[in-house]
């Protein structure tokens, strides 16, 4: 079986496209709230998911604690402003039938269609297959065992995906699959083309060569709007 993670705070926008995007027929559907002052516990409940709210806005504190929730022998774990593809359960059971496949994550692209959202989402999709890396906003699976193995999401302000990519590059075998996740393009609605470039190659890089979380999340977050 396979569980389905999902972080939320303040998602009563996106979280109900999300949910239905789901065969939750086939998977178990767990909702982790970190504290959320709208509907989104709600809506989640409405849709007669697993809910626990925890209270705790952080998003690799409230992804271990889903995993411990579940009963499935792989995860997905899965941003509530994203949208699955239609056969993406059946994408994912197919490779993990392969020993020497730890995990991975599905194409990306964005919403609403935007050639600049696009060009960003093909460059992320290049970089991604050719370096084996994962992050969130495409989801991420990996059998259980191997989660726990590896000691899941490390406790950090930031860059959690990339740590837990890392981890499972050194250990097997990551596969991006061509089954397209949308996610929305909400974080570059208000920066310009330039600030997107650079944040998204900026927190990875600093990821890269050292620079502590913290640090990164206030660059990552803390670019100023476009006027």
């Amino acid at each position: 079986m396979l569980s389905i993670i999902i972080p939320t705070l303040n998602e009563e926008k996106y979280l109900a496209d999300c949910l239905k995007s789901l065969p939750r027929d086939q998977c178990e559907v767990i909702v982790i709230d970190g504290g959320s002052t709208d509907h989104t516990v709600t809506i989640a409940e409405n849709f007669g998911v697993q809910v626990m709210k925890l209270n705790i806005s952080n998003r690799a504190v409230q992804m271990n604690t889903g995993a411990k929730l579940a009963k499935g022998d792989t995860f997905l774990f899965f941003h509530a402003d994203s949208r699955l593809p239609q056969r993406g359960i059946d994408a994912i059971t197919t490779r993990m039938d392969n020993c020497q496949i730890i995990g991975g994550g599905f194409s990306l692209d964005f919403f609403p269609f935007h050639p600049f959202y696009a060009l960003l989402a093909a460059s992320s999709n290049i970089f991604c297959r050719m370096t084996r890396m994962i992050f969130g906003d495409r989801g991420i699976f990996i059998r259980s065992f191997d989660f726990w193995r590896l000691g899941g999401f490390p406790v950090i302000e930031i860059m959690e995906d990339a740590a837990l990519a890392t981890a499972m590059r050194q250990s097997g075998k990551i596969v991006i699959l061509p089954d397209t996740v949308m996610t929305s393009a909400r974080k570059y609605a208000n920066e310009t083309k330039i600030q997107a470039i650079y944040r998204t190659t900026w927190a990875y890089i600093a990821y890269r060569i050292g620079v502590p979380a913290k640090k990164i999340r206030d660059g990552y977050y803390g670019l100023k709007p476009k006027k």
